[in-house]
């Protein structure tokens, strides 16, 4: 073979595989569209339903009539040889899923008397698309479909609700875990007096309280608050909490440190939009200091017995520290520190507190919560946190709770450490 027929025979292949190539990608091309046209509308339909499932009764009795009504009309209207009957099916199968067998079985009574109107006696009756054309086979063919529709409801309703049921058993076992994974109550410090309250809004909460003996004479409180509810938030909430009890830093007096370690750790375990904020306090009490870093949760109230500054300054504000655990690579950390002395209290707490709401949308805001421990501060730590408990209960006057409410009072007492006393582990 020449060298010019080879090139002319060689170019007239790649012609036809070109061919082939376009109408093959123009195949899937069309396929991929038309399934994604299909998913689409597989989707919208699907939102659809579930949007009528949820509209009440009333709605749903307005639009059987309306379905019914068009139907009954043009069976009457239009040409009396033209068969409507599969259009019957349309209200009779609404009824029986949204309105249940007896509207179902009602609307398949009301055909029939349809039906008898049109196929008045000495009126020309002809049905070519059903075998028999009596009234009584119709009603028989649409009391058969309502059966069986019924029946198919009744079971995906078993199976839902076994569903639901399995579900919700696994959601007690998982906040039974969570339970103990959180303190069920304060250890015993001498030297302080310690309080907490914690009410999730689910069952799962997104809140975390810790208090963790460090040594015979130290004791970390933390209290963080993890973005997002539910399952997903307890998982976090979790996490954050062996991170804190498991890191060296925080025993060693590096807050700062710490602080940078758990942030770094949440950074890489979790997704863009998971963080934590986190408030945490070591308090000393043979040296009565207290030393804190703040990664971005609401600065808590600190209200010194002994001051000559308002209990409201900017100087008691524990507010040193940086932005919430794990929103970013690389945060930095700072920590501060101050003296304590006897009848102090310190009250650490989520935005679930100041953001309680009532009928009116108003919220419990943190001037309440100021003024409510500030004229409880004569009582003991636990007293407080009850104190504020009743006071947002009182103020949202049974207003559904829709965030984790999270409470952590410290006060300090006038009991001095003995020699050889430990801190005990509840």
């Amino acid at each position: 073979m020449s060298k010019a027929k080879y090139l002319s025979h060689l170019f007239q292949v790649d012609s036809v595989d070109s061919e082939v190539m376009v109408v093959t990608w123009s195949s899937a091309s069309v396929s991929a569209a038309v399934g994604e046209v299909t998913d689409t509308v597989r989707v919208e339909m699907s939102s659809a339903l579930e949007r009528l499932q949820r509209q009440s009764q009333s709605i749903r009795i307005a639009v059987f009539f309306a379905l019914f009504a068009l139907t009954a009309s043009l069976d009457l209207i239009v040409d009396h040889d033209l068969v409507l009957f599969a259009l019957y099916l349309i209200p009779t199968l609404y009824a029986a899923w949204y309105l249940g067998s007896r509207w179902a079985y009602g609307g398949c009574l009301a055909s029939g008397m349809v039906w008898y109107v049109r196929d008045w006696p000495g009126r020309h009756s002809y049905h070519a698309l059903i075998p028999y054309g009596n009234l009584a086979g119709r009603l028989l063919v649409l009391f058969i479909i309502v059966a069986i529709v019924n029946a198919l409801k009744g079971a995906l309703e078993d199976q839902h609700q076994a569903e639901q049921r399995a579900v919700q058993t696994e959601l007690q076992i998982a906040s039974e875990v969570q339970r103990r994974l959180l303190p069920s109550r304060p250890p015993d410090a001498p030297g302080l007096d310690l309080g907490f309250l914690y009410r999730p809004a689910r069952q799962l909460g997104g809140d975390y309280y810790d208090f963790i003996p460090l040594s015979s004479k130290r004791i970390a409180i933390a209290v963080g608050d993890i973005s997002g509810k539910g399952l997903p938030g307890a998982l976090l909430m979790a996490t954050l909490q062996s991170l804190v009890r498991t890191n060296l830093a925080v025993r060693e007096e590096k807050l700062g440190r710490f602080a940078v370690e758990i942030s770094e750790s949440l950074y890489e375990q979790t997704t863009y939009d998971r963080y934590a904020t986190l408030f945490l306090a070591t308090v000393d009490t043979a040296s009565s200091s207290l030393q804190y870093v703040n990664a971005g949760h609401n600065p808590p109230l600190f209200f010194p017995a002994r001051t000559t500054s308002a209990p409201d300054s900017t100087l008691n504000q524990l507010d040193k520290g940086g932005l919430p655990l794990g929103m970013f690579a690389g945060n930095q950390y700072r920590c501060g520190d101050r003296v304590l002395g006897e009848g102090d209290v310190l009250v650490v707490y989520t935005d679930g507190v100041t953001d309680a709401a009532n009928a009116g949308q108003e919220q419990f805001g943190e001037e309440r919560l100021r003024e409510t421990v500030r004229a409880s501060l004569s009582l003991s730590a636990a007293e407080i946190c009850q104190t504020v408990a009743d006071r947002v209960q009182a103020f949202t006057a049974g207003t559904p709770q829709w965030d984790d409410i999270t409470l952590a009072v410290v006060k300090v007492t006038p009991d001095l450490i003995a020699p050889g006393k430990v801190w005990v582990k509840p």
